[in-house]
């Protein structure tokens, strides 16, 4: 196969003033220019853009008080309101329990395609790279079996700890002295938390940084109110965590490092090491810990050990040098989505400021492919990487993984932020219906991005052409965001090569 062609692109200032004709004032001005790839299609023009409203917000049950929240990673403030009404998990219509990512195929489904894929998974085991190191993700060893909750089928695997099992190279759990001696690594400090876990981070001999983050599973005691996920919920996590971060790998169709690099992924099983006790105590002394104490654990617990790229700090309270640094920033988000909404039906759901980090970086561009096209633009020096996939959707292997969150009342109620909206619009545009596929809600929270990036007062300088030029371009990408069904959309309307630009000058 032929390399893909480069030329330089544009995100077209014309295109914005076309969206918007009634405002006269985006006729001229500075353009924010990227070097990309020319695309083998002419950009889509105005007509060929959904012009949908967004959807109404979703109004709260009437017995359901709106409570207000901090945004970003709000779902751990709620942990002591948690401990006292278990109820939201035990009654979910999912398999066991709305928090849990299910594997869903349709209804209409027969019992021969249903055979036709329990001996397709079966006959896999033995292209399993032998390497434990290897995260890659490959079909289903276990076999697969249908569960019907609610008129609805989901597929699963049968032993889904087996499949876990494989995809960490184990046979049994393992210590915490032997996930660590395999990490090569030494823990310096815990860096951050989340309802069902800690996140540490660790440095290599050689220097490099990498974030180990520990998930307790398949116990009894309940962590920060919430119970612990079972082996068949933190399959679906390891799943799309690889496939994502497997989307680095070279490749002409698609291709991008915007997700956090998976290293490593095992089963644990052992006491909670004193080192890492005596961070999280540090963690809490410094500023204060919403979680439970992981001293409680019994000492038969089991954990799921990621290990992961270190990918900076979140963009929560970042500080820019300028707007035009934070719109290329925005725009290496916009192409990340758009491969993965291309390639794996992908929709993140949860892209608040808080699942997004940032870093510097000396290099000076930065490469996507997206259905066969290259498209190179400029990092200005910062490298956004996108994490966190708990309430995320992909297709794998024809089967659709998500979350469903159809009876997650608080999610809809809370208010406090415009982040919040974003889950009721969501709501509202797939019907409840958390295994459709509506690439809408990726497009609902790049505009919740922007808000927040053309809200920030703290950039370093904010006089020149650049910032002023930056911080224009968002504002009125802002405006016409909404307009569009997809991130693919977006992308396929403001990339345009310089050979289509130069035959219209003409």
């Amino acid at each position: 196969m032929s390399a893909p062609r480069r030329s330089s692109a544009r995100i077209r200032k014309s295109t914005l003033s076309s969206i918007n004709s009634n405002d006269s004032s985006r006729n001229t001005g500075e353009q924010t220019t990227f070097s990309a790839v020319k695309s083998s299609k002419t950009p889509a023009k105005h007509s060929d853009v959904s012009m949908m409203p967004p959807p109404a917000p979703v109004e709260a049950d009437a017995t359901i008080g709106r409570v207000s929240f901090r945004p970003g990673k709000w779902r751990k403030s709620m942990s002591t309101l948690l401990k006292t009404s278990m109820c939201r998990r035990e009654g979910a219509c999912s398999i066991g329990g709305e928090r849990r990512i299910t594997m869903y195929q349709g209804p209409s489904q027969s019992n021969e395609t249903l055979h036709d894929a329990q001996r397709l998974s079966s006959n896999t085991t033995a292209d399993r790279p032998s390497d434990s190191h290897d995260v890659s993700v490959q079909r289903f060893v276990a076999p697969l079996s249908w569960k019907t909750v609610s008129d609805q089928r989901f597929l699963c695997p049968q032993r889904s700890k087996d499949e876990v099992m494989t995809r960490c190279g184990q046979r049994e759990p393992i210590s915490f002295e032997q996930v660590l001696a395999k990490m090569e690594a030494t823990v310096e400090r815990k860096i951050g938390e989340g309802v069902y876990g800690e996140v540490f981070l660790c440095t290599k001999p050689n220097d490099t940084q990498s974030v180990l983050k520990l998930i307790p599973i398949e116990g009894n005691l309940l962590i920060n109110g919430e119970k612990q996920k079972t082996f068949e919920e933190i399959l679906s996590e390891i799943i799309i965590s690889s496939e994502l971060s497997d989307l680095r790998q070279q490749n002409v169709q698609f291709s991008t490092d915007g997700f956090v690099e998976l290293r490593s992924v095992s089963c644990v099983v052992g006491e909670y090491p004193q080192r890492l006790l005596e961070l999280w105590k540090d963690y809490n002394d410094r500023q204060g810990s919403e979680n439970d104490s992981p001293e409680d654990f019994p000492a038969d617990q089991l954990y799921i050990a990621f290990e992961t790229a270190f990918g900076g700090s979140d963009l929560d309270g970042y500080r820019f040098y300028n707007a035009q640094q934070a719109f290329a920033t925005f725009t290496q988000i916009v192409l990340a989505l758009a491969v993965a909404e291309k390639r794996y039906d992908f929709e993140h759901r949860d892209l608040h400021t808080g699942n997004i980090l940032i870093e510097t970086t000396k290099v000076p561009e930065r490469t996507y492919c997206l259905l066969g096209e290259e498209i190179v633009i400029k990092t200005h020096g910062l490298k956004a990487t996108i994490i966190d996939y708990t309430l995320s959707r992909i297709v794998y292997n024809g089967l659709c993984l998500f979350n469903d969150l159809s009876t997650d009342e608080e999610l809809f109620t809370a208010e406090g932020d415009y982040q919040f909206e974003i889950y009721r619009n969501m709501k509202t545009v797939l019907q409840n219906r958390w295994d459709q596929h509506a690439p809408r809600t990726n497009v609902y929270w790049l505009h919740y991005l922007l808000d927040k990036l053309t809200s920030v007062r703290n950039f370093r300088e904010k006089t020149s052409k650049a910032h002023k030029a930056g911080m224009k371009a968002m504002k009125q990408l802002s405006d016409v965001l909404l307009q569009f069904t997809s991130v693919h959309d977006i992308v396929r309307t403001f990339f345009a090569s310089d050979v289509l630009e130069a035959d219209k000058e003409n």
